[in-house]
């Protein structure tokens, strides 16, 4: 039983501390801040007439599965492209193997003045998704060929 709460309280540790981060690097002009919600994800150019502020990136270990985390990864996205002004992010990269997770098992003998002891230990390490996509700002505020966050295989 004592291995399960440790488990438990690693896993809460995790889901704690887990991050999410975006970046840009500006290409065009900035607006003034809008609202996440404002911001549509597209996976093709809209058909409008748009501009292009930024290229945006962003990575998140947030979520328990990779879905969850590449969820998380579009939502910073928003966040990122929102600060710029753009009110849509073309969605450039999901890489197919973005995210996951990896455990490791190590054991150890340890010798000493007072003799020899054993240990092992357990862990693993969350993988963060990462997205890339453009910034825009469509110029008629319409926005068609929205998508939502396509499901991770």
């Amino acid at each position: 039983m004592t291995g399960l709460k440790g488990l438990g309280l690693s896993v809460l540790v995790v889901v704690l501390t887990a991050c999410a981060s975006g970046s840009h690097v500006l290409t065009g002009t900035p607006r003034d801040a809008i609202e996440p919600s404002q911001v549509k994800v597209y996976s093709q150019a809209p058909s409008q007439a748009y501009d292009t502020i930024a290229s945006v990136q962003a990575s998140s270990s947030q979520g328990v599965s990779q879905q969850g985390r590449m969820d998380s990864a579009v939502e910073e996205l928003k966040i990122e492209a929102a600060k710029l002004g753009a009110n849509g992010v073309i969605i450039s990269h999901y890489p197919n193997n973005s995210g996951g997770v990896s455990t490791q098992i190590s054991t150890g003998i340890f010798g000493g003045s007072r003799g020899i002891s054993t240990d092992v230990g357990t862990g693993f390490t969350i993988n963060p998704a990462t997205v890339k996509g453009t910034a825009i700002y469509v110029r008629d505020g319409s926005h068609s060929s929205t998508i939502q966050t396509p499901e991770v295989q």
